[in-house]
């Protein structure tokens, strides 16, 4: 086997909670990978074929095992949570990380208008009227997708996380803001929710459906923010939230692709609920906030857990410190059925040397620690 078919393999067994090799590595760290190659947060949200190189130059030097994204474009957060995007070069400074404009973007009266003409035609035109036409913004990413994967595969780095499946809540919590979505909704509307979020569920499955049957990933990121247990009740969650991580799992399982429930924030009180799936088939993708070692009681050592470096240890921390955390993790709860990378991404003001630490720590963890082979 070549190197991208070696990873990718290694990558496999790792979710299936097999023996591997070494453990692997499959970071995520756009903003990162500008910063320690020294490229301008303007350049590399605009120049494809520099972000591309950077990012492959950043993973090349970790030897990591695989990456969660080839490419990156700040608009696909605006698609994302129906918001505006701050765009470094056009609304920052030049080095500026981009960040989401929190605000009330979308209106409570606009429920109705996605009952009359249904989501895809409203996404559409909310998106264009309300959020930057990021659709038209985006093209020249999605040009630029194919040229980086074919590098990426050169360079024998597979993606693992290719595709976003984003929860109708979520959507809606970031349209809405925080407040309005969970006071002005949840609380006084809650059987109009859950009536829209059956819609747009609906017209999701269809269309990551048909995304899937074109693109083929390896593997697609179930997204977890606001969703989590510091927010949510489990009554609720089950209700709003639940529904859609089942539906869009059993897609995954469907089409062969593997489901990464990223969830960020702390998901400890939440852990259980994952037991309703089959072992060896998902991956919880988590940041530091939630208990890792807990994950790994409740669902036992047939599920993979990716994570959960700290971010304030990436930064803030020593080459010495970030090796110990990572050699402990695998004690506690490795090595099989692990994939080393920080909480959510490399931060960006993160140590090079610390962010190498890493790597290294998991890929020689096998030989320094036989007895756990």
């Amino acid at each position: 086997m070549n190197k991208y078919e070696v990873n990718r393999d290694r990558i496999d067994k790792a979710v299936r909670c097999e023996p591997v090799d070494r453990v692997p590595v499959a970071p995520c760290g756009s903003a990162y990978f500008a910063r320690c190659q020294g490229i301008l947060m303007k350049d590399y949200v605009a120049d494809f074929d520099k972000a591309c190189e950077a990012n492959i130059a950043g993973l090349t030097a970790i030897d990591a095992d695989a990456t969660q994204n080839v490419l990156f474009s700040p608009y696909l957060l605006g698609t994302q949570w129906l918001s505006k995007t701050a765009i470094p070069g056009v609304d920052l400074g030049d080095d500026d990380v981009w960040q989401v404009v929190e605000s009330e973007n979308m209106k409570f009266e606009d429920y109705e208008e996605i009952k009359e003409i249904g989501w895809d035609a409203w996404q559409k035109k909310f998106i264009a009227e309300k959020c930057d036409n990021n659709w038209e913004n985006l093209l020249p990413f999605f040009a630029a997708n194919p040229k980086a994967y074919e590098k990426f595969h050169e360079a024998g780095i597979p993606c693992i996380a290719d595709l976003m499946m984003v929860a109708p809540f979520e959507y809606f919590c970031g349209g809405r803001s925080l407040e309005c979505f969970f006071m002005d909704d949840l609380m006084d509307e809650p059987e109009l929710v859950h009536e829209i979020t059956d819609l747009v569920l609906a017209s999701n499955l269809e269309a990551y459906r048909q995304q899937m049957l074109m693109t083929h990933p390896a593997g697609a990121i179930i997204g977890g923010w606001r969703s989590g247990p510091d927010l949510v009740s489990p009554n609720m969650f089950d209700e709003f939230v639940w529904p859609s991580f089942k539906a869009y799992y059993d897609l995954c399982i469907e089409l062969n692709v593997i489901p990464f429930f990223h969830l960020d924030s702390n998901w400890t009180l939440n852990l259980n609920k994952f037991r309703r799936l089959k072992e060896k088939t998902f991956v919880m993708a988590l940041d530091s906030k939630t208990d890792i070692r807990k994950c790994r009681e409740v669902l036992g050592p047939n599920v993979c857990i990716l994570g959960d470096v700290p971010c304030e240890l990436m930064t803030y921390g020593t080459s010495k410190e970030v090796a110990e955390y990572v050699t402990k993790l695998l004690e506690d709860i490795g090595p099989w059925g692990c994939i080393i990378a920080t909480g959510c991404d490399i931060p960006t003001d993160a140590k090079p040397e610390n962010v190498k630490a890493m790597s290294d720590a998991a890929h020689i963890f096998l030989n320094t620690h036989p007895q756990n082979g």
